[in-house]
């Protein structure tokens, strides 16, 4: 990996303890949906602010996708989704955004992730979700309060994104967003949290939202934006957010994530009383932050460059800003110019969002060593006297100068006096490069995709195939595979592919998989998958097994050569070079051979896969295979079980020779076929699948009975009928040798082959199990049936053990279970390396979390999530025209929002008589999640429902109904159709007589009070 030089140019400053290092931000403004973008028309001094209307209307900024939002991605209720504040939303994706540029997975993380954001009023809330009588009944307003209200939007959005640091909002108006910022860098450097995610939102609520011009005050009459020209009256309001992820730079060596720019101090205060108003600014409160700021930083004024300024375009404020730096930045060498940038006049104003989105046109300035441009626009004045004979307000770009440090100042100035200012240099930059780092073996590429859907991740497959076909041409291979594996979050819908080790080939062949990629092409992870392994027995191809792995994996090749030194010091034969025999060695026939060859090859299989976070939960073993697996599982030592495994084949090895076949039949046949032969059904691997074996002559003839009957027969490489009855006397000798070792109970589930079922902890512990286990048919077909009836997730098959698991996906098949069976090696003289990374890739679509590839030296800058394009919204009722009443009627009982702490209720359309219990509670379950279509048999909580759903179902359904049904019944009657049968059983025993008279009392009484 590079190092970060100390010794760098004049444009970068160095870093030390109390740096905290902008890693990743993201934001979407009126013209700009990323960083990219936005600095583009910055610096091309492009104003996105749209003309006024052609009625002479005056039109506030927009932004994309103010009324969209990716529910799916962020597990949310399409109900929920509308309901909620847009600016919660879109923070949300932003963050998810700026997250991603930072090449930071939540999930995998290392450190606490803190949240500091700010929004803009809640008029959402107010004006939308509580008019909504649907809304708030099939929601509820504590459901609604917590995501409209301000006091929830931190929080609310550690909770989508799961961060665990603090989660605090803040709001100081204009100054909000920068503000979070400060305090942010606080909780960094006080080890309140290791990473950071700062910003805030101002959504508007209309396509073609509107403002209003009033003389003197802030807006601007004619839509544009014209901060420090003469004739400057007002700003242009605007949606807008951004995001920024900070992190300490002291602990970014070694996490391959990029500093685009370090924040070197910060300071906030308030104007306090020494002002015209509340709402006035001071230039004496915003000359005392920046010389804080400067002091916290440690940096005299003349080392700054350039100042990213609130620049509102307002007379009175611009001129009170240009006094206050004029007091701290005017007094400068002759050659230090400090130049000045506004961004409002590109983009608006964007209120609680304009103080992190002029810190990100800061940061892009500082990393590309660019001066950006205020724009000149048709329609103004001059500049402005700027207050210092140093300053200048660039109208173009133009390079950084060399000989002066990339170092700046953002202000944000709240209305209501809070002041903020932060300052920042340019990121030492990375020195090395790829030739410097350590040589890595040449290993194939394993590269991965996931989305929340499968439309999601088909767009994202088309995009990064776009971007390798362009930008990320000179990408290599490694840092792309490495970023999605170690810095995406690993989402539902999965996608997995193995690529040559040669960079070109592996570039290709990812382009053209990427370009044929589909929907249909991924699988739906599932939670906590559980895995089952299974292990051969004799009779596999073992020429060079473990050959290829060994040569790429060092722990691998270590575990065989200590596995096989145990064989030695057992008495075993030697098999420290067994990998490289070829395969007309002898020594591959030899039982004595080849059963302590499969234990190591088993066992070194498993801590391989262990190693790699892929932890078995069922082991299913195989003839010696079972050995194995017993011993992984704990019930023989390893030293125990190498012994036994030895004497085992030394026993089978000194038995009567013998011959097996493999016969296309079931049992019934094969053992029809074999009456009066000295042969013995020994396996039985499928319903068509039996081994049976005797002695030589005795086979022969039952093979010849076997091709007059039409059934196939396959002999097998072996030299002794394996689970015979030749096999009794070492079947005797077994089980006394094993009455001298000590045996515990499995620490994993162990499927047996003797009977075809879980093996218990008195069967793991007896030596005569082992003796019989030894003699006795392998009833495999029984023991893939168990293994199914266990229930796992995924089944890996270690060394060759293609025969075992080609049954297990017949009988999967057959049983009609979805379920991934993967082999960690192929044939005998493949590629065991990209065998075991296809495994690891398919295991890794199923849900498992395996070691994947090496983490890159830096983090590649891929494509953005593809947030899915739905609209979620609740519509504002349309405004009723004014009645006229008499005079002397009584005015009506205001309707009121209530605060979040407040009840507003709105009744439930009661069932008429046309309406059935069913229909009524069909329409209340659709109000709840926002989803039109829900079938019968769908259930509550699979469908998303919360208890916090739950309790507030169960009361509008009963206010609904008139009926007391409990939350209980919900539990216990969670799919549609039970909570209708429930509710119509509670109907039908619901006494409407006594319940219309108890009404009319209620009426009655209620008259009366209204006359008193």
């Amino acid at each position: 990996m590079s190092e970060y030089s100390q010794d760098h140019d004049p444009g970068t400053v160095s870093a030390d303890t109390d740096t905290v290092a902008v890693v990743g931000m993201s934001l979407r403004v009126p013209g700009s949906t990323d960083p990219d973008g936005f600095w583009k028309s910055i610096t091309d001094g492009v104003v996105s602010l749209r003309a006024a209307a052609p009625d002479g209307g005056l039109r506030a900024g927009q932004i994309d996708r103010f009324d969209r939002f990716d529910a799916d991605l962020f597990n949310m209720l399409p109900a929920q989704a509308a309901a909620t504040d847009p600016q919660h939303r879109v923070l949300t994706e932003v963050a998810w955004q700026a997250l991603e540029d930072a090449g930071i997975d939540p999930e995998r993380a290392t450190g606490r992730i803190g949240v500091f954001v700010g929004c803009g009023s809640e008029t959402y809330y107010r004006e939308h979700v509580l008019k909504d009588e649907k809304t708030v009944r099939g929601l509820g307003t504590e459901q609604l309060a917590l995501g409209n209200s301000r006091d929830f939007l931190a929080t609310g959005l550690a909770y989508r994104l799961g961060l665990t640091g603090p989660a605090i909002t803040v709001q100081t108006a204009c100054s909000t967003s920068l503000v979070a910022v400060h305090q942010a860098i606080r909780s960094l450097l006080t080890y309140e949290c290791d990473i950071a995610v700062a910003g805030g939102a101002t959504v508007h609520l209309d396509e073609e939202q509107g403002y209003a011009f009033t003389e003197g005050g802030i807006t601007s009459p004619d839509n544009r934006c014209r901060a420090f020209t003469e004739g400057a009256a007002g700003t242009v309001p605007s949606s807008g957010a951004g995001i920024v992820v900070l992190r300490r730079a002291s602990d970014l060596p070694g996490t391959g994530e990029n500093a685009r720019a370090h924040l070197l101090g910060s300071a906030v205060n308030n104007d306090g009383a020494a002002r015209m108003s509340p709402t006035a600014p001071s230039p004496q409160g915003q000359a005392d932050v920046l010389r804080e700021a400067l002091a916290v930083a440690g940096l005299e004024p003349a080392d700054v460059g350039y100042v990213e300024t609130h620049g509102t375009g307002t007379a009175l404020g611009d001129q009170v800003e240009l006094a206050a730096l004029a007091e701290v930045y005017g007094s400068r060498p002759a050659d230090s110019v400090l130049a000045l940038g506004a961004v409002k006049p590109n983009i608006g104003h964007c209120d609680s969002a304009a103080g992190v989105i002029g810190l990100i046109k800061a940061v892009l300035a500082v990393e590309t060593g660019v001066v950006p441009p205020t724009p000149s626009q048709p329609g103004d004045g001059p500049d402005v006297a700027l207050g210092s004979a140093s300053f200048e307000l660039p109208r173009v770009s133009r390079p950084w100068p060399a000989d002066r440090p990339r170092t700046a100042g953002v202000s944000s100035f709240g209305l209501g006096g809070t002041n903020c200012h932060v300052l920042l240099t340019a990121a030492p930059r990375p020195t090395g490069s790829a030739e410097q780092a350590p040589a890595v073996r040449r290993e194939p590429h394993l590269a991965v995709l996931s989305a929340a859907t499968p439309e999601a991740l088909e767009r994202k497959a088309r995009d990064l195939a776009a971007w390798l076909d362009g930008e990320g041409a000179e990408v290599p291979v490694g840092e792309l595979t490495g970023t999605l594996w170690h810095h995406r979050r690993a989402l539902p819908e999965r996608w997995a592919t193995v690529l040559p080790a040669d960079p070109a080939k592996a570039r290709d062949r990812l382009l053209a998989e990427l370009t044929a990629l589909t929907g249909n092409d991924s699988r739906r992870a599932v939670t906590a998958p559980r895995l089952a392994v299974v292990l051969p027995g004799q009779g596999v191809p073992l020429a060079g097994a473990g050959a290829g792995l060994a040569t790429v994996d060092d722990g691998f090749a270590a575990d065989l050569a200590e596995l096989a030194a145990e064989v030695g010091r057992a008495g075993g034969p030697d098999l420290s070079d067994a990998r490289n025999w070829p395969a007309d060695d002898p020594r591959l026939l030899d039982t004595a051979v080849v059963q302590p060859l499969l234990l190591i090859l088993g066992l070194a299989g498993l801590r391989h896969a262990e190693r790699h976070g892929l932890v078995p939960e069922l082991l299913l073993g195989h003839s010696v295979g079972e050995l194995t697996a017993a011993a992984h599982a704990g019930v023989f030592s390893v030293p125990d079980a190498v012994a036994a495994v030895v004497r085992r084949g030394r026993l089978m090895a000194s038995a009567e020779p013998g011959a097996m076949t493999a016969v296309r039949a079931g049992e019934e046949t094969a053992v029809r076929l074999a009456a009066g032969l000295e042969v013995d059904v020994c396996v039985l691997n499928g319903p068509d699948n039996t081994v049976c074996g005797g002695p030589e002559e005795a086979l022969a003839a039952f093979e010849g009975r076997c091709a007059e009957a039409g059934v196939r027969t396959t002999r097998l490489p072996v030299t002794r009928a394996g689970h015979s009855r030749a096999m009794a006397k070492a079947a005797e000798e077994f089980e006394e040798f094993v009455a001298t070792l000590t045996l515990s109970a499995p620490a994993v589930p162990i499927v047996s082959g003797l009977t075809g079922a879980l093996l218990t902890d008195a069967e793991a512990v007896d030596p005569a199990y082992w003796g019989s286990q030894l003699s006795s048919p392998v009833r495999f077909t029984d023991a893939v049936t168990a293994l199914l009836e266990a229930a796992p997730d995924s089944v890996l098959g270690l060394h060759r053990s293609h025969a075992a698991t080609a049954e297990i996906r017949r009988a999967a098949l057959a049983a009609q279970r979805d379920l991934p069976v993967v082999d960690a090696a192929g044939r005998a003289g493949g590629d065991e390396s990209a065998d075991w990374h296809r495994a690891l890739a398919a295991l890794w679509t199923v849900g498992h979390t395996p070691a994947g590839p090496a983490r890159p030296a830096r983090v590649v800058a891929l494509p953005a999530y593809p947030f899915a394009d739905q609209r979620h919204w609740v519509a504002a009722p349309e405004p009723q025209p004014l009645e006229a009443r008499p005079a002397d009627a009584p005015a009506p009982e205001p309707v009121t929002a209530a605060d979040e702490g407040g009840p507003v209720t709105a009744a439930a359309e009661e069932p008429t008589e046309e309406t059935s219990t069913a229909e009524a509670v069909r329409a209340l379950w659709q109000d709840t999640f926002g989803i039109t279509e829900i079938r019968p048999e769908d259930n509550f909580f699979d469908l998303g429902g919360t208890s916090l759903h739950a309790a507030h179902l169960v009361s509008v359904v009963n206010d609904a109904l008139l009926v007391e049904i409990r939350l209980q019944d919900l539990y216990e009657n969670s799919s549609l159709t039970g909570f209708i049968a429930r509710a119509e059983e509670l109907a039908a025993e619901r006494d409407d007589v006594a319940l219309l008279r108890l009404l009319e009392e209620i009426e009655s009484e209620e008259g009366q009070t209204s006359h008193e």
